[in-house]
């Protein structure tokens, strides 16, 4: 498995909360050139490696081309979409006016040409049944007018449904010349009739061979031309029709190719950024294992050189204490300050594992909760003598957390060195420990008799250097801040319940060890016995 970067570096001027930002992205920092410097004279085979600061890095670049890369992108993006809305657009017209030619195709040329048609006929039928009845009034035959009338009325009809229909250029011009001739015929023929109704059939005959069969021929010529002027316009807009098919399809092709041409020179500058941002994200990648590497490598000379001067004092204060007597009252001074030692050694190498496992817990780690806590009375019992203050713990059945006994003493430390600190000139101080059962975790509480958060920093006491204001205690804000991260970089979560002017109880969940850390701790116990 890939290790990641450690998330701080340690140096002379920073402290031990400062080692990790847990929970958060890597963020390197780096180490002043005196403390390189000192780390070099220490170990001369330590390689002294100065970071190249280039005028502008590839990264810096890219930022400052972002804008114009965005830009770029959108506007061929904006092209292929407009030239899509513009081609749906073109179409949706031309097919408009398509299906308004059609429309008049239909409800206009068509029915006109029909109305006509009918009318002509019924013009022929009408000449021809005038002709029967002033040929059987010439032979003495009975006369049926009902036929003929029933004629002239569906020529009525017929011309009457055609002047209802709009129309075409020239077609009024036309259809005076139309009705001239019928009013002509209709005058000739009523003569006619009237000649053949009065006993005059001979004269009637004359007057349809001398004036009304001329009178059926002009009216006849005069429909057809009606008739020919619609289909001249149904011919004119049938091929309107088709030209507007091709040249919308034309149009619509050319804009569709536009579209996509656009369309493909977006996803290829698209593809082109993103191939530039992978390979730059790869190279951020093996700067930062190889940022890591060396960051790894300073922080163990750094906890060395930390951890050698304190095993020198350890060394000292282990003869001290050989040379005391069983009674003596330094002896147990000397104790403390030792096993003070051993608990920042367990601190740092916690703290030290964990950064290098790449801020997440080692699979199987395990410490016991009771160890850990009883450790930590020893040292700060007296310190809360000292205050006036009453440290106590309240009993619990023994339990472990998956975390390394470094980690948890971090943690617990923390909260109960701050619970300490903040008591103030309450009347009662007292901090009490308590450990639960929550399941599938162990819940830790610290509660004191403090004056309590005030509600406007009770949501921020968790985030680094956020102190009370007006605060006596020195510090940094950093102890809840590290047990913050500490807590949720080992899956775990903390809280806080308070009240101003009664106290405050701060907790923590770790999750609980498992049995097959538990069988390997029982193993290591084993064979280091």
């Amino acid at each position: 498995m890939q290790r990641q970067a450690p998330l701080a570096l340690l140096t002379p001027d920073t402290s031990p909360a400062d080692i990790c930002r847990y929970g958060e992205p890597p963020r390197l920092r780096r180490a002043p050139r005196v403390a390189l410097a000192q780390a070099a004279q220490q170990d001369p085979g330590m390689e002294m490696r100065w970071p190249k600061t280039p005028a502008k890095s590839r990264s810096s670049l890219m930022i400052e081309r972002l804008p114009s890369i965005l830009l770029s992108l959108f506007v061929a993006f904006f092209a292929a979409i407009a030239s899509f809305v513009i081609s749906a657009a073109y179409a949706a017209h031309r097919a408009a006016e398509i299906d308004a030619v059609a429309m008049s195709l239909a409800e206009n040329a068509t029915p006109s040409i029909m109305y006509l048609a009918a009318a002509r006929a019924e013009l022929r039928h009408t000449q021809a049944l005038l002709s029967d009845l002033v040929n059987n009034a010439v032979l003495g035959r009975p006369l049926d007018r009902h036929e003929l009338d029933r004629a002239r009325d569906n020529l009525s009809r017929s011309l009457d449904a055609y002047l209802v229909l709009p129309v075409y250029p020239g077609e009024l011009r036309q259809w005076q010349t139309v009705a001239q001739e019928l009013g002509k015929l209709d005058l000739d023929t009523d003569r006619v009739l009237s000649l053949v109704a009065n006993g005059h059939p001979r004269e009637a005959i004359k007057l349809m061979d001398d004036v009304l069969r001329a009178d059926f021929d002009a009216t006849s010529e005069a429909v057809m031309a009606s008739i020919e002027l619609n289909a001249e316009h149904a011919r004119r807009m049938a091929i309107e029709i088709a030209a507007n098919r091709v040249r919308s399809r034309r149009i619509a092709l050319a804009l569709n190719t536009t579209s996509v041409m656009f369309a493909l020179l977006a996803c290829a500058a698209a593809a082109v950024q993103v191939r530039r941002n992978v390979r730059l994200l790869w190279r951020q990648g093996v700067l930062l294992e190889r940022r890591a590497d060396e960051l790894e490598q300073f922080a163990g000379r750094v906890a060395h050189d930390v951890l050698g001067p304190l095993g020198a004092v350890a060394l000292a204060l282990d003869l001290a204490l050989r040379r005391c007597g069983e009674g003596e009252p330094a002896r147990t001074s000397i104790d403390r300050g030792r096993r003070a030692i051993l608990r920042v050694k367990r601190i740092t190498d916690g703290l030290l594992e964990f950064a290098r496992a790449g801020a997440r817990p080692e699979p199987g780690v395990r410490a016991e909760v009771r160890p850990v806590i009883d450790d930590l009375m020893v040292e700060l019992v007296p310190v809360a003598v000292e205050l006036g203050a009453e440290l106590r713990v309240e009993p619990f059945a023994p339990c472990a957390v998956a975390a390394s006994p470094g980690v948890l003493t971090s943690i617990l430390a923390n909260l109960i060195r701050n619970a300490l600190k903040h008591l103030g000139d309450a009347a009662t101080c007292r901090v009490v420990i308590r450990v639960l059962d929550a399941g599938g975790a162990v819940r830790i509480e610290v509660e004191d008799t403090g004056p309590g958060i005030a509600p406007a920093i009770e949501q921020l006491v968790f985030e680094p250097h956020v102190r009370a204001q007006g605060a006596r205690v020195p510090g940094l804000g950093l102890g809840l801040a590290t047990v913050k991260r500490l807590t949720e970089a080992h899956g775990g979560r903390v809280g806080l319940r308070t009240v101003v002017g009664e106290g405050s109880v701060f907790w923590f969940e770790l999750p609980k060890a498992s049995a097959e850390a538990a069988r390997a701790a029982h193993v290591d116990s084993g064979a280091s016995a």
